[in-house]
């Protein structure tokens, strides 16, 4: 993640988006392992000191991009008790937005191992979410929880980024539907650990 404080002011936000203006600009040029530090500092019309001021390298720069577009639009976490059912975790993001982005989306999965750079930062979501009911669940209860949210997660995560490697092939409503499709259903041997759902709005 960036250095950054978690409410950046706004010259730092700037600043930021100076940054990915130019990584971005710069993968249209050269090959992302081509492209140097000091190529974005001259791209951004930044000093090196504030570079490294809020990103310790150009990796940690298209995590951020990333990340921020994800956390940004995640934007509730509701908690849905269906009538005689398990307890839904339903996270809504807001694909509109998204798509706006899909051709930076898109430009950074073309990245070798761009998964396995996100995946540290997605971290934050499974520890958000087990921690609001690991306390209501026994020890085994709470380690099935805790693999269901990392093989939910995760896989909502790249289906999402092949959907938009792949030029968005399913409509919005069926890419839900697919989501929701592989929701792990885990009532029969843990009624009280809740299903993970995909809420997705266009606004």
């Amino acid at each position: 993640m960036s250095k950054n404080e978690k409410s950046p002011n706004r010259q730092v936000q700037r600043t930021c988006s100076w940054i990915y203006e130019a990584l971005l600009l710069l993968m249209d040029e050269k090959p992302y392992d081509k492209i140097t530090v000091s190529d974005i500092i001259e791209k951004a019309g930044i000093a090196r000191q504030t570079f490294y001021r809020n990103f310790k390298d150009k990796n940690e720069v298209i995590v951020q991009y990333f990340t921020n577009i994800f956390n940004s639009e995640l934007l509730t976490v509701e908690n849905i008790n269906e009538k005689d059912k398990q307890e839904n975790i339903v996270l809504t993001f807001n694909i509109k937005y998204m798509v706006a982005h899909s051709e930076n989306i898109k430009k950074l999965l073309t990245i070798v191992g761009i998964e396995d750079l996100f995946s540290d930062s997605f971290k934050e979501w499974h520890n958000m979410l087990f921690n609001q009911k690991k306390n209501k669940l026994n020890k085994e209860a709470q380690l099935a929880y805790w693999y269901k949210i990392h093989y939910q997660i995760t896989g909502i995560i790249i289906v999402i980024m092949d959907w938009f490697k792949n030029d968005m092939p399913l409509s919005v409503n069926n890419l839900v539907k697919l989501l929701n499709f592989y929701t792990v259903d885990t009532e029969i041997l843990y009624s009280n650990v809740p299903n993970i759902k995909i809420k997705i709005i266009e606004k």
